[in-house]
């Protein structure tokens, strides 16, 4: 399941029995306020707190209680912008956001076992998932070479991309040179360096690397945590060390109270809704957690979703496709994902078949293409038209079958669940 980062300030406050999704992240990078999607609970009542005003179109993603206080000005300046490219449908001639894939590897192999080797992870970059078998759900893995992701994060800045991420697939805080790519972003100015993090990674072998990021300059730190408890926590977050994620998190959340951060740093818990924990979801025990006890900023949470609805043990949501004139998706209009070793890009955190691949930008592949001619790349627009035409959802390749087949095309209504 993606997560995503970062919002502008809303109104939030208690939801009661109607749950109004909202989505940034897992990965959009930003907090945007347009329609509100409120679902009614039907079975029990859940008693779900939400916010408000919705604050993305994604309806698979919500924020729970009150979102971080306004940040800088030239930090809700390109969060302005984010909201515009997204009501306009306007691409411009640059993304706002470029998720920069440092690494396509992880240490985690989130829901699997020996009964459900698949669990519930979609990004299937670890080898346990390999050697059984599923090899047609992964690229190939590696890690960004420096020299790329300097030229890469250099032609962002050149041409005014405000907002950059360090993941799309995999664990960030593998890579070797994570802190100095954290502190390169800092020093070129981007208003949002963001990094979804499992919070083990690097953290095994180094406990001061979460400091070490937020004293580098991250602004948006966001921590996929899934639990409140050791048990629940290592039966979904398999691989994973709770010690070393709370401290990892304990760390970042010290080291800001200290004022090494940035000051528009923010730290969020994130957590994809399971049938195994969406009673401490539901109950606001998750949140407690992690907000009071562990003092991040605030919790979001993504449903859990498998592509093209395959059906599975851990979703704890009823699922309705929406139809191109109820959605039209503002990612191919604001946001870049460029693969870790730069011979794919997309104009979406979705992209994982490449049929909506916007070529190399590697300098290697035939020409020396560049972040900003791959923003104007016949797949990015014949993407960017099936959303503006309203056509995304039509049969065949009168539509674009990897929108149909996206969690962010799919209404989720959370059900109560009794483990």
């Amino acid at each position: 399941m993606r997560d995503e980062p970062g919002y502008a300030p809303f109104d939030g406050g208690p939801g009661g029995g109607i749950a109004e999704l909202a989505k940034h992240v897992h990965g959009e990078p930003g907090g945007v306020r347009v329609r509100t999607l409120a679902l009614s609970l039907p079975r029990t009542e859940i008693g779900l707190r939400y916010n408000k005003r919705s604050m993305s179109q994604d309806p698979t993603f919500r924020v729970l209680g009150q979102a971080p206080s306004s940040r800088s000005v030239r930090y809700e300046s390109y969060r302005r912008e984010w909201d515009r490219r997204g009501t306009e449908l306007d691409p411009t001639d640059h993304p706002v956001h470029v998720d920069l894939e440092t690494v396509a590897v992880c240490d985690l192999r989130c829901g699997s076992s020996e009964e459900d080797p698949q669990g519930f992870c979609q990004i299937w970059t670890h080898e346990h998932i390999r050697k059984l078998g599923f090899d047609e759900h992964t690229y190939k893995r590696g890690y960004m070479d420096p020299n790329l992701y300097r030229t890469l994060l250099q032609q962002c800045a050149d041409v005014g991309v405000s907002s950059i991420k360090l993941n799309y697939r995999g664990e960030p805080s593998l890579h070797p040179e994570i802190v100095p790519f954290v502190a390169l972003a800092a020093e070129l100015g981007f208003p949002d360096i963001m990094m979804n993090t499992n919070g083990n990674g690097g953290a095994r072998t180094n406990p001061e690397l979460f400091t070490q990021l937020v004293d580098a300059g991250i602004t948006d730190l966001m921590f996929s945590v899934d639990a409140g408890d050791p048990d629940s926590y290592h039966r979904q977050r398999v691989g994973g060390d709770f010690e070393v994620l709370l401290h990892s998190v304990r760390s970042a959340v010290e080291a800001r109270a200290a004022g090494k951060g940035a000051p528009d740093c923010r730290i969020r818990a994130s957590v994809v809704r399971t049938y195994m924990n969406a009673t401490d979801v539901d109950s606001g025990r998750m949140e407690s957690f992690w907000k009071n006890e562990m003092g991040v900023d605030w919790m979001s949470v993504s449903e859990c979703y498998f592509p093209a609805g395959i059906e599975h043990k851990w979703k704890a949501a009823e699922w309705r496709q929406l139809a191109a004139s109820e959605f039209q998706c503002p990612d191919p209009f604001r946001r870049m994902v460029v693969t870790w070793d730069g011979k794919h890009t997309m104009p979406c955190c979705q992209g994982f078949t490449l049929e909506i691949d916007g070529g190399a930008v590697t300098g290697r592949e035939g020409r020396n293409q560049t972040i900003q001619e791959a923003w104007a790349s016949p797949n990015f627009d014949r993407l960017r038209s099936a959303h503006r035409l309203k056509t995304w959802d039509r049969p065949g390749t009168e539509g674009e079958s990897i929108c149909r087949s996206c969690a962010v095309t799919k209404k989720p209504t959370p059900v109560a669940v009794q483990v």
